[in-house]
C-alpha cells in the first residue's frame, strides 16, 4: 500500500509518498488553486490508501476541503502525536520536506488507527468561523478598555476619543456576530438539546458544536478526551505519581466549558453538590471547576446520545 503525507505552508505544499519501495517519492506544489489541483492529480495517479495532514492555522483548509470532496481518505494528525512520533523515530531535522515524509511514515505505521476526516456541513463551518471571530473581537474589546484606562490616567483626551470610537465599532460587530451565531444555532436541533442543561448557554453550545467534530457528538468519553479534559498520569519507579490535564484539544473549547461550569455550580444543585464534595476532599477551586466542566461536557454528550436514540426510534434520518 501507498501512504501520503502533505506538509502545508502558506506558499507551497510538500507531498511525500511511501510504499514498500525503499525510496520515497517527493513532490512540491504551490499552495494555490492550480497547485492544489495538480497535487490532486498526483494523488489520483499514486492512489494512496491514506493521506495524512497536520493542521496549520488556516493554510490547510482549502486543500482539506478539496481532498474531502474528492473522497480521499484524509487523516488530520494531532501535532502532539506527530511530535511524539518524531521523537520516537529519532528525527532531528525539521524541514517541510522532512515533515511531509514523517506524516507519510506516520500514516504507514498507524493506518489501522487513523480516523478519516469528514467534511462538516456548511452551517458548522460558518459557526466555527464566527465563534473564532467572536473571540477575536472580545479580545480586542478587552484591549481597548485597558488602553482607555491608560489614556485616562495619562490625560490623553484625543487618544481616548479615538478609542471610544473604536470600542463602539467593536461592540457593534460583536452584537452582529452574536446575532449570526444565534441564527445558526436556531437551525441546529442539537443546540436546543444542549441549551436545556443548566450552565449551557449560546456561547457554550456554539463552542461545543463548532469545535467538537460531529462524529464525536454523543460520545462522552471520546469527546472529553478530544477536549483535553482528561488527566494524564505520570508514574515511574519510586517517583511520586502526578496527574494533570492533557490539554490536547482546542483551548477555546476548554475555556467555554470552564465558564459553563461556573454557571452550573451556581444554578444546578447536583453540580453544586459535586463541586463542594471535591472541595471537601482537598481539591483546589480551579481543579474542582475543571472536574465540573468535564462532567458538564459528558452530560451534554449524554443528552445528545439520548436525542439521537429518540430520533432513531421515530425513524427520523
Amino acid at each position: 500500500m501507498t501512504f501520503a503525507g502533505i506538509d502545508v505552508s502558506k506558499t507551497h505544499l510538500d507531498l511525500a509518498l511511501v510504499s514498500n519501495s525503499p525510496k520515497p517519492t517527493r513532490l512540491r506544489f504551490p499552495n494555490s488553486p492550480e497547485g492544489r489541483q495538480a497535487l490532486l492529480a498526483a494523488l489520483a495517479h499514486h492512489n494512496p490508501a491514506w493521506v495524512a495532514l497536520e493542521p496549520t492555522s488556516a493554510y490547510h483548509l482549502p486543500l482539506l476541503k478539496l481532498l474531502a470532496e474528492n473522497r480521499l481518505q484524509v487523516a488530520l494528525v494531532n501535532p502532539y502525536h506527530l511530535a511524539a512520533f518524531r521523537k520516537a523515530k529519532g528525527e532531528r531535522q525539521k524541514t517541510d520536506r522532512q515533515d511531509a515524509l514523517l506524516l507519510a511514515r506516520y500514516a504507514q505505521v498507524y493506518h489501522e488507527d487513523l480516523r478519516a476526516y469528514t467534511l462538516p456541513p456548511e452551517t458548522l463551518r460558518e459557526l466555527k468561523a464566527l465563534v473564532g471571530y467572536r473571540e477575536d473581537l472580545a479580545g480586542r474589546e478587552r484591549t481597548i478598555l485597558n488602553q482607555m484606562e491608560a489614556a485616562e490616567w495619562a490625560g490623553s483626551k484625543e487618544v481616548l476619543a479615538l478609542l471610544q470610537k473604536e470600542l463602539a465599532c467593536v461592540k457593534g460587530l460583536l452584537g452582529e456576530v452574536e446575532a449570526r451565531i444565534q441564527a445558526l444555532l436556531a437551525t441546529l436541533p442539537e443546540a436546543e438539546v444542549l441549551m436545556a442543561l443548566p450552565g449551557v448557554g449560546p456561547q457554550v453550545a456554539a463552542a461545543v458544536l463548532a469545535l467538537l467534530p460531529p462524529e464525536l457528538w454523543g460520545r462522552a468519553k471520546r469527546a472529553a478526551s478530544y477536549a483535553g479534559l482528561i488527566p494524564e498520569r505520570e508514574e515511574s519507579g519510586k517517583s511520586v505519581e502526578r496527574s494533570q490535564l492533557s490539554k490536547k484539544g482546542p483551548p477555546l473549547l476548554r475555556r467555554k466549558l470552564y465558564m459553563g461550569a461556573l454557571v452550573a455550580v451556581r444554578h444546578d444543585p447536583e453540580m453544586r453538590a459535586f463541586y463542594h464534595r471535591l472541595l471537601s476532599r482537598g481539591k483546589r477551586k480551579k481543579q474542582a471547576l475543571v472536574a465540573v466542566a468535564h462532567k458538564l461536557l459528558r452530560r451534554m454528550m449524554g443528552r445528545l446520545r439520548e436525542y439521537y436514540a429518540t430520533q432513531l426510534d421515530q425513524g427520523v434520518a
